[in-house]
Formats: structure tokens, sequence, C-alpha cells
């Protein structure tokens, strides 16, 4: 549904209008260049596999994206797609325009006209690349520019969702599949044209999609953690990323006010079922500043989920995950403008209930393969607001596992997870933000 009448508004803006929105030269969240890449080994769904999470969270990942039949449907088409996010380039240069301005214009169109709903251009970062494969071969950090895909998850069914039920892992298959799509064909018109290109997807992708949303003006870091929240889509919403030589104008980083707001709302933190988002304040990790969750705890929720598929119930609970936030453009306009009015209108989102589910908008079955078989699941997640859970001001629970400990791109067995420790190095990234902005 579109925010106002659009038959003047120009393709390469989209339906959202990105461009009212402020701003800046530098990211709202503070980016050193102290920043080292990192394997593939060391993501946490990787390390579930490897047994670093735990016995069961190795078993059950193995199942992780396939437990729900419609997901499995999602998946099938979606990995069908890593062979063609490569290729080789036209020998010769096709007669584009030589204004990166206009072919920036034109990319973005073409995103739009395959149905991608925000997209925002980047340089790219050599950090920002993955530094090996999960079988430990290097990745050369190449391509100047990034592409970056903005999907939506879907308001409706989310509204009906507890955000971590039988639902929730195909909501984020629909979108990346989505993306994937929108990447897989731009990515192959930019080898046609002449100019190298790779599509980077939640299949297989050789780039951290998280801070290039950040760096391509798409939103800001939130207390989510390692999910960036864009104004208008707030935090539902799945990432796919072009990589490319093309000549490209980039966009600037945004502002709108979003780090005030969610130093005051925990509403995330205190609904997620895992206890892994920090109420406290932010840490420097790995160059950067973040509320770092605790991804061990986040993950294996996540993995070893008895009565879902994953779990999404942070975006399910922002009080910016609105219906395109229409009815709500109020709201949306003081959360921006008027900082004073945050606290209000977090109260707020509360005092309306938001955060419920719908159930007029309940469409799915719940159902669950196991045993190669079709079943009626045990159980259902059932969740709504948690309105009495204590909501502290620190992260005393909140464990950071620090990029130097994470596992070398060619560790083969288990490298557990040292709680304890973690605990520590999370009140030291605290420290290490606080000196390096004293």
């Amino acid at each position: 549904m579109p925010l106002f009448s659009s038959r003047k508004r120009p393709m390469h803006l989209g339906r959202y209008p990105m461009e009212k929105i402020r701003k800046v030269d530098e990211p709202t969240t503070l980016i050193t260049d102290d920043i080292q890449r990192v394997p593939k080994r060391a993501g946490f769904f990787v390390r579930a596999f490897h047994g670093d999470i735990g016995k069961k969270a190795g078993t059950e990942i193995k199942r992780f994206i396939t437990k729900s039949p419609l997901n499995r449907a999602f998946g099938h088409l979606h990995w069908a797609q890593v062979p063609i996010h490569r290729g080789e380039p036209e020998a010769e240069k096709a007669p584009v325009p030589d204004d990166p301005v206009e072919l920036s214009k034109h990319i973005k169109s073409l995103c739009y006209f395959l149905d991608a709903d925000i997209v925002g251009i980047c340089e790219m970062p050599q950090w920002a690349w993955f530094s090996h494969q999960s079988d430990g071969t290097p990745i050369e950090a190449q391509h100047k520019y990034a592409i970056v895909i903005v999907i939506d998850q879907g308001y409706d069914t989310m509204e009906a969702s507890s955000g971590d039920d039988w639902m929730s892992g195909t909501q984020s298959y629909r979108a990346y599949l989505k993306g994937s799509t929108v990447a897989c064909v731009a990515a192959d018109y930019i080898r046609r044209l002449g100019y190298p290109a790779q599509a980077h997807s939640n299949a297989d992708g050789d780039v951290l999609q998280i801070p290039l949303m950040v760096l391509a003006g798409l939103g800001e870091l939130s207390r989510i953690g390692e999910l960036v929240l864009n104004p208008f889509l707030g935090p539902r919403h799945k990432t796919a990323v072009i990589t490319t030589d093309l000549p490209l104008a980039v966009d600037k980083p945004i502002d709108f006010g979003l780090q005030d707001f969610c130093s005051k709302c925990r509403k995330c933190a205190r609904e997620c079922p895992a206890q892994a988002i920090p109420y406290g304040d932010k840490v420097l990790y790995n160059g950067y500043e973040i509320w770092k969750p605790d991804v061990g705890k986040c993950v294996k929720y996540r993995v070893t989920n008895p009565n879902g598929s994953g779990c999404g119930r942070c975006m399910k609970m922002c009080p910016f995950n609105k219906e395109g936030l229409l009815v709500h453009r109020w709201a949306l306009w003081a959360a921006i403008r008027l900082p004073w009015s945050r606290r209000f209108l977090i109260w707020l989102d509360d005092a309306l209930r938001y955060g419920e589910r719908n159930p007029i908008k309940k469409w799915w079955l719940d159902l669950e393969i196991r045993n190669k078989k079709v079943v009626t699941p045990e159980g259902a997640n059932e969740r709504d607001l948690n309105l009495e859970r204590e909501i502290p001001h620190d992260n005393k629970n909140i464990a950071v596992y620090p990029v130097e400990k994470l596992p070398k791109a060619d560790a083969k067995g288990p490298v557990p997870l040292d709680r304890k420790q973690g605990l520590e190095d999370c009140r030291q990234a605290e420290q290490r933000l606080y000196e390096i902005k004293s």
C-alpha cells in the first residue's frame, strides 16, 4: 500500500520516502578503523553445526531450516539459486551512461521493478568481506560497491504470529528467497553489461550484510543488536546484497533518532524468550559500537525451539513494527522530530497492546516435519505481552564472545563457548567503549 500518490514519483525512489530521512556523513554508531575480518566458521549458526553450542543444538541445526513444510518449500528454491550468484561478465562493456548518478538510478529502478522494497548503495569496505569460506578457503576482498536490497517480511502475517511459532522461520525464508531472486537477476544483468557482479544471499554470501545496510543509508543499528532498523519497515525485513565494480553513486547513512529511542525502549529485551538482548548500554565489539546480544543464547533458542520454527519475536515486538506506519505517521514524525515524546510513545505502544497476536490474520497450518513425515507439532508458542517482567538496566546476564576468541578459519572440531568468560568479556567491552568515548 503506497504512502502517497506515486504517479509523479520517479521509479528509483521506490515506494517509501527514504529521501526525506535526515542524511549524515557518518553512521550514528561508532565505527573505528580497527575492525578484523572474520571467517564464516565464526558465525554462530555454523558454530552450532560444529557442536560449539552443545549437543542438542548440533543435532537440531541439521533440520532447523527445513523443520516445517512451507519453510522447506521456500528453502528448496532458495538454495537452488546459489550456482547463479556468480558468473563472468561479458567481454565488452555495453553502451551505458558514464554518469554514476544515472547508473545508480537505473539499478535502483531495476530492483524496484523486480519488487524490492527499499534499495541503497554504499562503497564496499574491505572489512565487510568474510575472510574465509566455511572450508577454510580464503576469500578475496573484491568489488568497489555494494547494492543492498531490503525485503519486507510481511506485516499481516507477523501480526498474527507470536514471533517464535511455526510461521517465524517461513517469514524469514520468504523474504530471503525474494531478496535472492532480485539480487541474482540484477547481478546477472550487470554482468551482461560487461561489469563484474556477485549476488550474496542468506544461502550463500561472502559479505557481512548488517553493516552494509547501515552504510547504504537504509537504517540504524538497534537495541536488538545485530539488526538494522528501518524507519518505515522497522526491523521486519531481510536483506540481500550485490557487490560490483559498476561505477555507482553512493548513499549516505541516516539519522532518525533511533539511538536515543532504543536507549529508552527495552521492549525487545523484555519480550525476548531467550533473554539474549541487552538491557544495558552498548559495548565496543571488533572496533564498532553495538548493543551486542548474547548470540550464544539467541542461536541456541532459535535452533532448538520446540514449539516453533526459529524466532523473530524481537521484530514482532518493536514499536517501529507497524503496517507501513501509515496510520501511525504522526507517531513516526514525533519519534524522529520530537525527542521529548519518545518515552510517551514507548509507553503508548504497550498501553495500546501492540505486540499481541491478531487471530483474524492467522492463515497458516501449524505443521512440523519429523522423521520425514509431516505431523502436527506437540505445541506452538502462544505468547502475547509480558508486561510483568522485571526490566533491569544492565548487561549482567549477557555474554560477549570477542572476535579474537572466535573459532579460526580452519577449526574442525567443536570450539565450546566459555560463557563464564563471555560474561566477563562483556564487562570489558563496556569499559573499552567508555574509555574510547571519554
